[in-house]
């Protein structure tokens, strides 16, 4: 039988008043995060070193977390005498993609590969040492390559490389925009851990079936000049015979080889993962973070503002599905997903604009609105995987803290 875990939760009806300032300031978001701060900041002592890991947004997103939200974790773990530094790990691949808008306009999207442009990305957004009050560190190393492998009894995986230099801290606090995942189903606590806390290897194992892979009928080394083994920054590739090959325990799924090779085809791109083994893959890199890293350490803070279907690394987010559900804050980031599920089920659906200039009818409460969107998902594989690998309970008590 599943234990009870303890969310609290601050609601997010605001007051309009202009006469009683108490009464306004106190449903204030800024005032209602550090109340729900003082509840579950239970974990942190004097000198302890404090990772703090989120999403910065990807390039051209407008609707990433607010770096005024996370100012306030930063104030509650220094009043705590805590030492907070802001974490995060690169994002998949190496290369930005260019998208050509018109014949005079075009982006660049995909800045978060690697340390430097990923740093851009971050004070684009707000998140600067001078104006939060900590630093950025990022854990899995400058290309999102250094990782420390755990070994684990998941669904999927037996070993996940869990991003390095998250072992550098004495405590977590995993701070996430709730928002919803086309894979997935949703992204929250669960995913910010299973996602966010691992290196770039298990991100492309939870997206692709396997890892790249010569395709022997197309790769012939007499027609190149090898152009792969000197793309390959992890040496995973050598040649045997007449062609070459991937060792698929070195290799990080870069696609680098792929796009040096000047033989088409010649490098096998993997077929993307099934909804149902992306959740299990997800899971299980959660697993490893949650298996390595002593959960009674860590605290799981969801915002869950501006709630858009689709999650903080796509360029346009969509707009908000339901209305603003609050803060929400456990210990336990299966109970903690599991309530912000249901007050988005409960809630009423938000209508948007078609491209025909007609608006949508809103949903009705008691409807799964990310589902509507996607009908591919289910957000309950998240909670079945999570259940199997024992790291969490569906089952809380909602704690109002107004």
């Amino acid at each position: 039988m599943e234990n009870q875990s303890i969310v609290y939760w601050a609601p997010p009806y605001e007051i309009p008043s202009l006469i009683d300032s108490k009464k306004n300031m106190v449903t204030n978001n800024l005032v209602k995060t550090r109340l729900l701060l003082d509840k579950i900041l239970d974990h942190i002592n004097q000198g302890d070193k404090v990772g703090i890991k989120l999403h910065f947004g990807e390039s051209h997103n407008t609707r990433y977390l607010r770096h005024d939200y996370v100012q306030e974790v930063i104030k509650a773990v220094k009043s705590k005498g805590g030492i907070p530094t802001l974490i995060e790990t690169q994002g998949i691949g190496t290369k930005i993609n260019e998208v050509d808008i018109n014949e005079d306009y075009t982006l660049c999207l995909g800045h978060r590969k690697n340390a430097s442009e990923h740093l851009e990305i971050a004070h684009l957004h707000g998140y600067v040492e001078s104006v939060v009050g900590a630093p950025i560190r990022f854990i899995d190393g400058n290309d999102g390559f250094e990782g420390k492998k755990i070994q684990i009894n998941g669904l999927s995986f037996k070993e996940v490389f869990v991003a390095a230099g998250l072992y550098d801290f004495d405590k977590l606090i995993a701070v996430s925009r709730f928002k919803g995942h086309a894979q997935a189903g949703f992204g929250g606590a669960l995913k910010q851990i299973g996602m966010g806390c691992v290196s770039k290897k298990n991100k492309f194992l939870a997206h692709s079936e396997t890892m790249l892979n010569v395709n022997p009928r197309k790769c012939k080394i007499s027609q190149c000049k090898q152009e792969c083994i000197d793309a390959c920054s992890v040496n995973a590739i050598k040649i045997e015979g007449e062609t070459s090959v991937i060792d698929p325990a070195k290799c990080i799924g870069c696609f680098s080889c792929r796009r040096a090779c000047p033989i088409k085809n010649a490098i096998n791109r993997p077929n993307p993962t099934s909804v149902e083994t992306f959740v299990e893959r997800l899971i299980d890199n959660a697993l490893a973070v949650l298996s390595s890293f002593d959960p009674e350490k860590i605290r799981f803070i969801n915002f869950a503002f501006e709630v858009t279907g689709q999650c903080d690394c796509i360029p346009n987010t969509n707009m908000p599905i339901v209305p603003d559900l609050g803060i929400f804050g456990s210990s336990d980031p299966v109970a903690l997903d599991k309530a912000c599920i249901d007050a988005e089920i409960n809630a009423p659906g938000l209508p948007y604009l078609k491209p025909n200039g007609e608006w949508t009818q809103p949903e009705l409460p008691g409807t799964e609105k990310f589902k509507k969107m996607y009908t591919m998902i289910d957000t309950n594989l998240q909670f079945q995987a999570a259940l199997k690998n024992k790291i969490g309970s569906t089952k809380y008590k909602l704690v109002n803290i107004l």
